[in-house]
């Protein structure tokens, strides 16, 4: 079992009825803490928005995931998700049968019960990890927005398990169909509305250029930047890495750097044209380094289980750290959690002296905070998701529970 349940197995569920937030079914935590870190005092804005004081989160829930007995190891007071958690996860599923519906399957005629109920299963971790990315990543994002960025996540993981193994490549690669339709990558990001083939595709860009033409924009783009640099650089493709900023700069390449900074933008409802992201470039590399990490962190052992049955190379902080320092994976967890405290810290700093610096406009300032937001909800996302936690014992919550509402489901 996991190491920070009660002995009883019973979660102290303590939040009341009041926050819908999206239901709680695996909780593990691959580095655990000897001692709290939240005391620190850092991003105390988070610590107001739990009693709704700031504006901008009037979507959103704020809370202490200790207050449900869960493990926080970390130096946010709180996480954030939007409240629209139902409607990125209908998004998500309505998106893969959209998909299913125009592009031919590559399935096998005839399949075996086993092979559809891996399917069935692979389908809901699928649909489960876009709206939880949407609403833990981006948890500023109203109804609509929660919609189309859940849809982009779903974008995002079919290229990347296509890319990734060859028994989940079964759907249409829409990224990679378009990436085929471009000659080259347009100069001017108008170009980016298309038209395109495929139908489905062609309503998800229009429908974000109409919510937000530059934001919406940048997210179209930067999601054929990265699926085109995937395609280049495959994710179990074996690399050797002479050093931990050699690593980091590689990471951060993989990890949809223009993209993101574009649905960070998009949840908010604004736009930051590049030439007023430039003075928040420091704060953004921290940002994309503290998710990265995260995601290294505790995708690990999915990503190790799966090299192992593939016979193929595993891309991922942990072992390279682990390979450069001659340090035990569970050692190199314990490190890495510790450089994510570290960035932390740094980000804390950067983001005061933005906010007294009297020098950023309130755009630019939406910007910075939605980064801090999107980590607090990227490390509850980590924690919480099938998709990483399926594979680890007792990550499961107890007697087939979940949890929701501050009560059992």
């Amino acid at each position: 079992m996991v190491s920070w349940l009660p002995e009883n197995d019973q979660l102290p569920f303590n939040m009341g009825s009041h926050l819908d937030i999206k239901p709680v079914e695996y909780i593990f935590d691959p580095a655990p803490l000897d001692t709290g870190y939240t005391s620190k005092g850092y991003f105390t804005f988070l610590e107001d928005a739990k009693s709704g004081k700031i504006r901008g989160l009037e979507e959103s829930h704020c809370f202490d995931p200790r207050d449900m007995g869960l493990p926080w190891p970390t130096t946010f007071p709180a996480t954030v998700q939007s409240k629209h958690w139902r409607s990125a996860e209908e998004a998500a599923k309505e998106f893969l049968g959209a998909i299913r519906s125009v592009s031919p399957s590559k399935e096998p005629q005839s399949t075996t019960s086993d092979y559809r109920k891996r399917l069935l299963k692979r389908d809901s971790l699928l649909i489960d990890a876009a709206a939880a990315t949407a609403v833990n990543f981006f948890p500023a994002a109203n109804a609509v927005r929660a919609r189309l960025l859940a849809q982009a996540a779903l974008l995002v993981f079919l290229h990347d398990d296509d890319a990734d193994s060859e028994g989940y490549g079964l759907e249409s690669n829409i990224l990679k169909e378009a990436l085929e339709e471009l000659q080259s990558f347009p100069d001017d990001p108008k170009n980016f509305q298309g038209p395109w083939k495929n139908p489905v595709f062609q309503d998800w860009v229009d429908q974000c250029v109409q919510e937000n033409f530059g934001a919406g924009l940048q997210i179209v783009q930067g999601t054929l930047l990265w699926a085109n640099h995937t395609l280049d650089n495959p994710p179990k493709k074996r690399v050797q890495f002479v050093s931990w900023k050699n690593y980091i700069d590689y990471r951060l390449n993989d990890f949809l750097p223009v993209g993101i900074s574009g649905m960070l933008q998009f949840s908010c409802g604004i736009y930051v044209p590049e030439s007023e992201r430039a003075p928040l470039e420091a704060m953004y590399r921290l940002y994309m380094m503290h998710c990265s990490l995260t995601n290294d962190l505790y995708s690990y052992e999915k990503e190790r289980m799966e090299a192992k049955e593939e016979d193929l190379p595993i891309v991922n902080g942990v072992e390279v750290l682990g390979d450069i320092l001659y340090i035990s994976s569970d050692t190199a967890k314990r490190d890495l959690r510790q450089l994510i405290l570290e960035l932390e810290r740094q980000l804390h700093h950067v983001y005061i002296a933005h906010t007294r610096s009297g020098e950023l406009n309130d755009r630019q300032l939406r910007y910075a905070r939605a980064m801090i937001e999107g980590l607090a909800g990227s490390l509850f996302f980590s924690s919480t998701l099938a998709r990483y936690a399926s594979v680890i014992p007792g990550s499961h919550l107890p007697n087939e529970r979940s949890y929701q509402n501050g009560t059992t489901i």
